[in-house]
């Protein structure tokens, strides 16, 4: 699946208290690359699994953060607006989501983000809603934050693995699995809160390409977990974005992210994410639609806390292979260079998804 243009806001903020000639040279660059960051979240409590969680002092922090350093915070529709109408967007823009729609976020993110008068997007699933009330936020409360400036969409019906094959399942068979777990929780969220646009956050993060084929023909907006930002470069049923809870909650790491420029991918592979079990070191080669404001020399790419030499193929190409086996599971790489001003840093990041031997990995 070629990516296909788009043309987006720019996402900038300083790090390290830059100077005002620094600022202008980042955001001439932003304004050329056109990236923008989307924040994902899931709990907003401290007595929540840690991995997808932040205090909710913290996350005030993030939106102090946002506001102190001029941030526009923009409703996901309203970029997604922009992108369709190339119209341009401030200097400093970006966009918060949440995943799951935890009755959590209901009581210690939506008054905070009230306070702060930003808007944000809720991806839910109707069939948990319905199976675990006390867990997640009702309709009636997904109307109340509407009203207050929430997007709410997809995040399937069920939450579950959608690429994982049942056994013996054939393809008409999930594709009408999919069709119940995509387009019936579009339907029951357009019938209880209004007709909403069609974005569809994939449970865990796990797309292939069949999946992203059907996103594509129900006309699907299609958004992963996997890091970096969302730009002309993307493609649009696998846009990138930034988790900002558990250990990446931090502001220090958090805010070169924001200031990150999208790495100019023409094309990458392997681009499909699913691996077979034997494929433990899967060689990623990367084309680039333009070396001209990266510095070639300090591209780095990372495997969780490995650090990975790439090695340019030619001028615009580079290959990069993991130094020790993926885990089973969900894993990802990730490539930054600096720019020329050395203001911020391009990002690219490729996912991964390595089964066992019998097809599967844990949640």
């Amino acid at each position: 699946m070629k990516f296909k243009s788009l043309v987006l806001a720019t996402a900038l903020v300083s790090a390290c208290g830059d100077t005002a000639s620094q600022e202008s040279v980042a955001n001439s660059d932003k304004m050329t690359d056109n990236s923008i960051a989307i924040l994902q979240y899931h709990h907003v409590a401290e007595d929540t699994p840690a991995v997808t969680s932040i205090a909710p002092e913290r996350f005030e922090e993030h939106l102090k953060y946002l506001k102190d350093n001029n941030f526009v915070v923009l409703p996901i529709e309203e970029a997604h607006q922009r992108i369709e109408s190339g119209e341009s967007f401030p200097a400093k823009a970006v966009v918060i989501t949440f995943d799951d729609g935890y009755d959590n976020v209901y009581d210690n993110a939506a008054p905070l983000l009230k306070q702060y008068d930003m808007p944000y997007a809720v991806f839910v699933n109707p069939d948990l809603m319905q199976q675990s009330p006390s867990a997640y936020m009702s309709w009636e409360q997904l109307r109340t934050i509407q009203e207050q400036g929430a997007t709410i969409v997809n995040h399937g019906q069920t939450h579950a693995h959608l690429i994982r094959r049942k056994d013996g399942e054939s393809e008409t068979e999930w594709r009408e699995r999919m069709s119940y777990d995509v387009l019936s929780a579009q339907q029951a969220i357009d019938e209880k809160l209004g007709p909403q646009p069609k974005y569809f956050a994939y449970p865990f993060g796990e797309y292939d390409a069949d999946l992203q084929a059907l996103l594509d023909e129900w006309g699907f907006l299609g958004f992963a977990q996997h890091s970096g930002p969302w730009s002309p470069y993307s493609d649009p049923t696998a846009i990138t974005r930034f988790p900002a809870s558990g250990i990446y909650a931090n502001l220090k790491t958090l805010a070169p992210k924001l200031n990150s420029l999208a790495m100019p991918v023409a094309e990458y592979s392997p681009q499909e994410p699913l691996l077979e079990h034997q494929q433990t070191r899967p060689e990623l080669t990367v084309t680039l639609s333009s070396v001209s404001t990266l510095q070639k020399h300090a591209l780095q790419c990372y495997q969780g806390s490995h650090v990975l030499k790439p090695e340019w193929l030619s001028e615009r190409v580079f290959s990069v292979t993991p130094s020790a086996d993926l885990a089973i599971g969900r894993s990802r790489i990730n490539c930054t260079a600096p720019n020329k001003t050395g203001q911020a840093y391009y990002w690219f990041s490729a996912a991964f998804i390595r089964p066992d031997s019998n097809g599967s990995w844990p949640d």
